[in-house]
């Protein structure tokens, strides 16, 4: 089953990838502000080290999620 958002469509496995950014996102911006440090440049540099989790699993062959050689890939 697929969603679309807007003119594409996620499957499964892409909601997935995006909802362990999030919580990667969430998590690494969270780490950010507990620090006392509320600068946006800081924010959106927390906000894109979040991409390596998801990432490290995508290169991830034996990953069964979403890694590079799983069926959802």
């Amino acid at each position: 089953m697929t969603t679309k958002v807007g003119k594409m469509k996620l499957s499964p496995q892409h909601k997935a990838a995006l909802a362990s950014y999030a919580r990667s996102a969430v998590g690494a911006i969270a780490a950010v502000v507990a620090t006392g440090n509320y600068s946006p440049e800081d924010l959106v540099k927390a906000a894109v080290a979040a991409l390596l989790p998801p990432l490290l699993r995508w290169a991830n062959s034996k990953d069964p999620a979403f890694g590079r050689g799983s069926e959802s890939a």
